[in-house]
């Protein structure tokens, strides 16, 4: 029997994606000539460009396949070449086995949610948006962050449509998190309690994503080893998981099935990605 999944749109992905650069639709494949079967497959634009891409071994006029390319793409959709600003960029992308074509809409920038008070120790936007996306959490399901701090991952999760709740223990931190949130119309409950407030919650939430504290961040009494021993000892099962560490914290962490992926920051210092039910784009 076929296995069903569902298929999330590329334009969706080019709105919650942080480290991709373009995004776009692969519709079918073609021979070295084009034909109007190809083209056909492609929306009917007002201004289009055409990218080349060689992958191939082999090398190829780049230059003279956009022009042609271009040339009837004119003639067959009545569009005006825009390189620029273009409402459809065509990609013919050629490998050694295969030859694709695609394409990318013009798409609007996602708002980026903005933060009135800062934390020296916060973790970068960017880091914050490909952990919930790592997570797998989708729209409308709730987040919890018992590390939230100044509240990033909150700010990134509640713009990708994620209800969130933060816990943090030190309670000026609680407040400068509700103040982030607010200024961007974020209605994200942040619980002045230590992370064990996870396990009363446990069966409001839908995963766990958190950047535990270290180093300077750390204001805890707990080693660090300690604190991450003791916090994925209480973390819920069957619950989608994200959470980063300083790498040698512990020599194992028991997530499994996890991955994990390495962030090297400086000599001194790595911090690993852990990641439980992984199925979304960074």
């Amino acid at each position: 029997m076929p296995q069903s999944f569902f298929v999330v749109p590329w334009s969706k992905v080019s709105q919650r994606a942080t480290f991709v650069r373009t995004a776009g639709k692969i519709v079918g494949t073609f021979s070295d000539l084009f034909s109007e079967a190809d083209l056909s497959l492609l929306h009917k634009p007002e201004t289009f460009a055409c990218r080349a891409i060689n992958l191939t071994s082999k090398k190829l006029d780049l230059s003279e396949i956009e022009k042609t390319t271009g040339a009837a793409i004119k003639q067959t959709s009545g569009a005006r070449v825009s390189l620029p600003n273009p409402s459809l960029t065509v990609y013919l992308i050629f490998t050694d086995s295969q030859n694709y074509l695609g394409y990318t809409t013009k798409t609007t920038e996602p708002k980026r949610p903005k933060k009135v008070i800062k934390s020296s120790s916060e973790l970068h936007w960017k880091l914050s948006r490909a952990m919930v996306n790592l997570s797998g959490l989708n729209e409308n399901e709730i987040l919890c962050d018992p590390f939230c701090g100044s509240g990033t991952i909150l700010l990134e999760a509640e713009s990708m449509g994620i209800r969130s709740i933060g816990i943090d223990f030190d309670e000026k931190m609680c407040n400068i998190a509700k103040k982030n949130l607010s200024s961007n119309g974020f209605n994200s409950k942040i619980i002045n309690a230590g992370y064990q407030y996870i396990q009363e919650i446990k069966d409001r939430i839908d995963g766990i994503v958190t950047d535990l504290p270290y180093g300077n961040a750390s204001k805890t009494s707990q080693s660090p080893k300690k604190l991450v021993q003791d916090f994925i000892s209480i973390l819920p099962k069957k619950k989608k998981i994200a959470i980063m560490y300083k790498k040698g914290t512990i020599d194992q962490i028991e997530l499994n099935p996890a991955k994990k992926y390495d962030i090297y920051r400086h000599k001194s210092l790595t911090r690993v990605i852990s990641v439980r039910n992984s199925v979304m784009s960074t």
